[in-house]
Formats: structure tokens, sequence, C-alpha cells
């Protein structure tokens, strides 16, 4: 019997068969490769910016928005080197983005090669670092911002030409002779499905829960890029990505209506940055909006599952 975790779910009593309906290839074709297609040019087009904010602020936006749409694809060739975590260093502990950004600057122009960046600390590299640059040093050192907008551009493309050269065929080939990765039919579109039920809790418990942080204790500076104030349009399109994810793997109207809510509080929910946490009005739309997305995740864990044939129980300590 194989164990898929999701945060608290246990996905257990995976059939050999996926659900009528279930399309790998559709999930590959229309959200899959053109999602990571779109975040290999976005970044494409930060590295060759111009170093003024006017150039940078909307390349690192549209970057942002593009990458938000795939992060919950954090598997293949996302995972490799722990590139997705590289890509968007978060959640953030004790500073560590600003400490290693100054550890770059110290060291100098000669620390700033592709080769030496490729191993500086992942905190300082990719969206996280980029930000600080960009919004807090509009963008100098200039050749620093080059060089992580050029190694964030590699990473990008790495994933996309991963897929296209070779995991996008091992997920289409599942179960077949020769396929070490996928060893059975239906573990291709359960591995879709896990994203998607990861993708709807990281944004619950992660994107949302953490800036709000107690009532008498909101943490505003702990939303996910509010120096940029892509905190909201982050959350937004993620949402409507995994909308789109659900949409093409089997057909799941109760999911799609409670994503549907979703992602019209969080498209309303006027609060670029989630600073209005900190403000009792504006953690009651947070906190909708989280509650809309908890009811996205268990109405998809339950419908979709069944739809695909996946059984979903409970771990003893989730407390639900």
């Amino acid at each position: 019997m194989r164990v898929f975790k999701i945060g608290a779910l246990l996905l257990l009593g995976l059939t050999t068969t996926a659900g009528a309906g279930a399309d790998v290839d559709a999930a590959l074709d229309t959200h899959v490769l053109p999602g990571w297609e779109r975040f290999a040019a976005a970044t494409e087009t930060l590295a060759g910016a111009e170093c003024s904010p006017d150039a940078l602020r909307p390349a690192f936006a549209d970057a942002t928005r593009a990458w938000a749409a795939v992060s919950h694809l954090n598997i293949g060739p996302a995972a490799v080197e722990g590139r997705a975590r590289i890509i968007l260093f978060w959640p953030e502990e004790r500073n560590a983005t600003a400490r290693g950004l100054r550890l770059l600057i110290q060291q100098g122009p000669d620390a700033w090669t592709p080769d030496l960046i490729s191993r500086a600390s992942a905190a300082a590299r990719g969206l996280a670092g980029l930000e600080r640059l960009i919004w807090e040093e509009d963008g100098a050192p200039c050749d620093l911002t080059r060089a992580l907008a050029d190694d964030l551009s590699g990473m990008a493309a790495d994933i996309r030409d991963g897929w296209t050269e070779e995991f996008a065929d091992l997920m289409r080939t599942a179960g077949e002779a020769g396929n070490t990765r996928f060893l059975a039919e239906d573990e291709a579109m359960a591995t879709f499905y896990t994203a998607l039920l990861t993708g709807l809790e990281f944004t619950a418990e992660y994107r949302l829960a953490r800036p709000m942080g107690t009532f008498d204790a909101p943490q505003p500076m702990r939303a996910q890029l509010y120096r940029s104030e892509l905190s909201q349009e982050i959350i937004v399109a993620s949402l409507r990505s995994l909308r789109e994810l659900a949409r093409v793997l089997v057909e799941a109207p109760r999911t799609m209506a409670s994503l549907d809510r979703a992602v019209a509080l969080a498209e309303a929910l006027d609060d670029a940055g989630l600073q209005g946490v900190a403000d009792p009005m504006g953690r009651f739309r947070v906190e909708a909006l989280q509650s809309a997305v908890r009811d996205a995740h268990m109405i998809a864990a339950v419908e979709i599952g069944s739809l695909l044939n996946v059984t979903v129980g409970f771990n003893s300590g989730d407390g639900d």
C-alpha cells in the first residue's frame, strides 16, 4: 500500500486505475508545460531588463506571478537540487535573505560569477534576494542584481527543459515497461492530485496564516514578498492556477464551485501586501479567504479523491 502524505492528510488505498475522465496528457499540455514556459520566459525578460526600478519592478512582478502559477509543481525538475526552495526562499527565518545578501555584497564582484552565485546561500538567491535589491536598493549594485536574475533565469530554463525533455514523458508513460519513476499507471495522476492539495494547503497555512499570526499579535511583515506588494497577487495567481489544474484533472463540480469562491475572495481582498491583517476588518477578510481555501482543500480531497479512486483518511494528529 502506498501512502501519500499531504500535511494532515494521508492518501490511502491508491487503486491501479484512475477515475473516468482523468487525463495526464491534458494536465501536462494545458497546465504544466505552458506554466513552466511562461515562468522561463518571464525570468529571461527580468534577466534582460535595464538596471533601473522602472524596468526591473514590472519584470520582477511578471516573474513572480508566473512562479506563483507553478509553485505547487514542486516535483521532478523543480525538486532537483532544491530549485523550488531557491527560486523563492520563504518562509524566511532570522532575516536569512538580508544576511546572505550582505555577505555577497561584502565579497564583491569576484563572488558574482555564475559558478559562485550557484553556490551562494539559497536565501540570497531567487526572487527573495532580488526583491530586497530591487525594492530596497533600486537594483544596486547592478552587477549583483544582474547576476541573481541570470541565476534565476537559468534555473527556470533548466526546470522547463527538464519537463519537456524527460519528465513529461515519464508521466505520460506511467506504468509502462522501463519507467522506474512512475511504476503504476495511476501514479502520475496521483502526483497531480497531491500537487493540487499541497498547493491549497500551502496558501491557507503559510501564505495566509503566517502574516495573520494571532488576533493579538498579527505578523504582517511575514507576508510573502510584502515589500513589492505582491502578496495578494501571488495568492490570486496560485489559486487561479490550482483551479485550472482541478478542471483538467477530472469533472468535479463541488470542487470547482469552492475554488471559484476562493478565487473571488482573493481577487476582492484589496490588500496588496497583506498588511491589513493588523486591522480587525482587514484580518476578517483574510480569515474569510483562508476559510474558503481550507474548504476548497477539503472538498477537493474528498470529491476528486473519490473520482480518481483515491481514498482519503486523516492523520490522528491533525486536530480536525
